[in-house]
């Protein structure tokens, strides 16, 4: 599914917006509608394997992503902006087709050295089959784990693990789903903006910690200029950790690097 914002008068320019892994598109349901107040056109488009969307033809590796954005976008975009998976896919889809986008925006893109893939692929499971039986304590753990989070955020985060296709995504993280960011990264030639939380204790996939640290982080860093690496208060999930800040950090980019 693509969900669309169009500003009140002349745009700015055209945003595209990419979730992270059993997200929705849905999850940028106050960025959107934000991003259209400030001139821009906006789509929000699902992954394959996510929003109901169910693969058929072959393992969810990271061409296949690829190619899947790809296709749902109308063209050339302006902005690209990918949070966690989607960050990565973003980086894919400009190394191959440096014409996808003017910039890239990318939150909390996460390094494989901060990713356990099997224990993160065990918790999708567990997620998948738990909200079938009852959803209510997953929605529970996810408002307790998340204060800072609008309830509109909450319950798309659990429609997102009750939507995606949890078998074909656990395959993938189990499989064939690798990536790495200290490569993907110089091969983009447009300007970068970088949003990770703070670095913190602790391991990925807990929400409340970034999952860009270590070894990843530093390369990440040095890659770019100071003020293209920004730190926002909050953990995983930015956007909806703190959207006012994600917002002026993505409008002073945007206005920078595009005019």
């Amino acid at each position: 599914m693509t969900l669309r914002w169009e500003p009140a008068g002349e745009a700015r320019g055209s945003v595209a917006l990419v979730h992270g892994v059993m997200a929705l598109s849905e999850t940028w349901w106050r960025i959107g509608p934000a991003l259209a107040a400030r001139g821009w056109r906006v789509a929000a488009v699902d992954l394959p394997g996510h929003g109901g969307d169910v693969r058929r033809d072959g393992a969810l590796e990271l061409d296949a992503l690829v190619d899947g954005l790809a296709a749902r976008l109308d063209g050339p975009v302006d902005l690209l902006v990918g949070h966690s998976l989607g960050a990565v896919v973003a980086l894919g889809l400009l190394g191959r087709d440096p014409g996808a986008a003017r910039a890239v925006v990318l939150e909390e893109p996460p390094g494989l050295g901060a990713v356990d893939l099997r224990a993160l692929a065990s918790a999708i499971a567990h997620d998948a089959a738990a909200v079938r039986v009852d959803r209510a304590p997953l929605v529970a753990r996810e408002r307790e784990a998340n204060p800072r989070w609008d309830p509109g955020d909450v319950e798309r985060s659990v429609r997102g693990i009750e939507e995606a296709d949890a078998d074909t995504i656990v395959a993938a993280l189990r499989g064939p789903l690798r990536w790495d960011l200290a490569a993907l990264l110089p091969a983009v030639d447009v300007p970068t903006l970088v949003l990770a939380a703070p670095d913190a204790p602790g391991h990925f996939p807990l929400d409340e910690r970034s999952a860009l640290r270590g070894a990843d982080r530093e390369a990440v860093r040095g890659a770019l200029a100071p003020e293209r690496f920004v730190e926002i208060e909050g953990g995983h999930c930015l956007h909806r950790d703190d959207p006012q800040r994600w917002l002026e950090a993505v409008d002073a980019f945007a206005r920078a690097a595009l005019g």
